[in-house]
């Protein structure tokens, strides 16, 4: 004979799944800002990327241009020279920033960059200017730098002086021995 559930096996079963499942969620790390950073990074890296790839395909310059809550991109008409924002290009498209997070465009000193129209430049020739973008969480003290040469694809790091001491030190000797002083 097939017996089923009683409503209080059934009761019970939910109320501990319930209660496993909030320990679960108290258990897990909050986001601490590494996370939002390290996403807001891969997004734009990818878009640099496809900025520099449809410059070159479209024959048009393209550039990037770090606003108040994210950043933008815009084609110039060859025709007049003005620029158009890009909204019809879902890679391309205006981006806010996660609350909390802060987009800098730096000097090759390392220090914020005198606010100019755009942050780079891509060229239908497939180069472009150089790029040195900071993510700043606000809440926590995370950083991460976004760095190209105009040429390769950018990269998504630390930045020199938030990396250990070990990893610091090993890239100034292993740059000594370069130049001779290793």
């Amino acid at each position: 004979m097939a017996r089923g559930f009683t409503l209080i096996e059934l009761l019970v079963t939910v109320a501990v799944i319930g209660l496993l499942a909030g320990l679960a969620m108290l258990q897990a790390r909050p986001d601490d800002g590494q996370q939002a950073l390290q996403r807001a990074g891969d997004a734009l890296r990818g878009a640099v990327r496809l900025a520099q790839t449809q410059a070159l395909a479209d024959g048009l310059v393209i550039a990037l241009k770090v606003t108040e809550r994210g950043y933008e991109f815009h084609r110039q008409d060859p025709k007049d020279g003005t620029w158009r924002l890009l909204q019809d290009r879902a890679g391309l498209a205006p981006q806010k920033l996660e609350a909390g997070l802060t987009l800098t465009g730096l000097s090759p000193a390392g220090r914020p960059a005198t606010p100019t129209p755009w942050a780079a430049l891509f060229f239908p020739s497939g180069e472009g200017t150089a790029l040195w973008l900071r993510f700043e969480h606000g809440a926590s003290d995370y950083q991460l730098d976004l760095k190209g040469d105009g040429i390769a694809l950018p990269k998504l790091q630390a930045p020199e002086s938030r990396k250990p001491a070990s990893t610091r030190f090993a890239a100034l000797r292993q740059g000594g021995a370069a130049h001779g002083l290793g």
